[in-house]
């Protein structure tokens, strides 16, 4: 078990807020963090040496507009000569844009158009071949884009909005996106179409706002409802593995860490509330925060960002 009640280090970013945050879940560029705010994404290396963290700002995109979510793609790293970052963004305006550069001097930023109403969630596909970029809406659909030319693929639609898209780790040919209704449907990226689908077993209306992909083990997806997150095993689809009721009203994320299964970090509301919960164990953290938006976990350390207003607090889970 381990615990820490508040955060062992902040990092502010002047008078702009953070709405979204997202470390690099690929080993080769684990220590990129990039951080939304109202007109900018900021690219820190984040380390964490002699119990404390080393954060430096590498570079600042201008962004048209609040950035609201963030995915990496698996191309950037930071140990080649030059270096590689590449992510993507999507934005109050309901445009993607798909960032590259080599933190020096080079920068290409290549903007989709499509999506009708607020992009709520953004994937690229996982893969050294990555040839997909996968979005969903309120609009109730998921788009498919080429991230080479940045060409429209494909259409799906919806029965209510989409609230999260999300590559499956270890088989970049699947995919999955949760509405807002509580169904989450996997697709394959072969001809687009449905393999299988998870349908809760609740009859409250109680919003899914979030699901997650575990790295560690592919056959695994938590996704929310409402108050609750439920765990489903791929393997047994006809009902939850588990519903854990977590210490809020509203789950609004919740992460899987990319190297540790048992541990799930999840942001709920009012509060907001950050709760680190272990799947061997009790809740290793629960605290309240003023205006957190996002987390997300580093890729290979117990380590949690937690976008907070306008800046970013780190906690350091002390595993036994």
């Amino acid at each position: 078990m381990g615990s820490l009640s508040r955060p062992f280090h902040s990092v502010g970013l002047g008078d702009e807020e953070i709405f979204c945050l997202s470390f690099s879940p690929y080993e080769w560029s684990k220590n990129f963090l990039a951080i939304g705010t109202e007109n900018k994404v900021a690219v820190a290396n984040v380390q964490y040496e002699n119990d404390e963290i080393q954060f430096n700002v590498i570079r600042e995109f201008h962004h048209l507009c609040p950035v609201v979510s963030l995915s990496w793609s698996s191309l950037s790293s930071s140990d080649t000569v030059p270096k590689v970052c590449k992510f993507a963004t999507a934005g109050v305006d309901g445009k993607i844009r798909i960032y590259t550069s080599d933190l020096a001097q080079s920068e290409n930023v290549m903007e989709l158009s499509g999506h009708a109403d607020n992009v709520n969630s953004i994937a690229f596909q996982p893969d050294i071949n990555e040839q997909f970029l996968i979005s969903t809406s309120d609009d109730f659909t998921c788009k498919i884009w080429s991230t080479e030319t940045g060409e429209l693929l494909k259409t799906i639609p919806l029965q209510s909005p989409g609230m999260a898209v999300r590559f499956n780790p270890s088989e970049p040919s699947k995919f999955f996106v949760t509405e807002k209704s509580g169904v989450t449907r996997v697709f394959s990226t072969v001809n687009f179409s449905p393999v299988t689908s998870l349908s809760n077993n609740f009859s409250c209306q109680d919003p899914a706002l979030d699901a997650d992909w575990s790295s560690c083990n592919p056959t695994h997806i938590v996704t929310s409802l409402g108050g609750r997150i439920q765990n489903w095993d791929l393997e047994s689809l006809r009902l939850p593995e588990d519903t854990t009721t977590v210490s809020c009203e509203m789950v609004r994320k919740v992460r899987f860490h990319p190297t540790i299964d048992t541990l799930v970090a999840v942001l709920g509301s009012p509060g907001p509330v950050v709760t680190v919960l272990r799947s061997l164990g009790p809740v290793m953290i629960t605290d309240s925060l003023m205006a957190a938006s996002d987390l997300s976990w580093h890729y290979s350390l117990p380590l949690l960002a937690v976008a907070n207003d306008r800046s970013v607090r780190f906690w350091k889970l002390l595993l036994k």
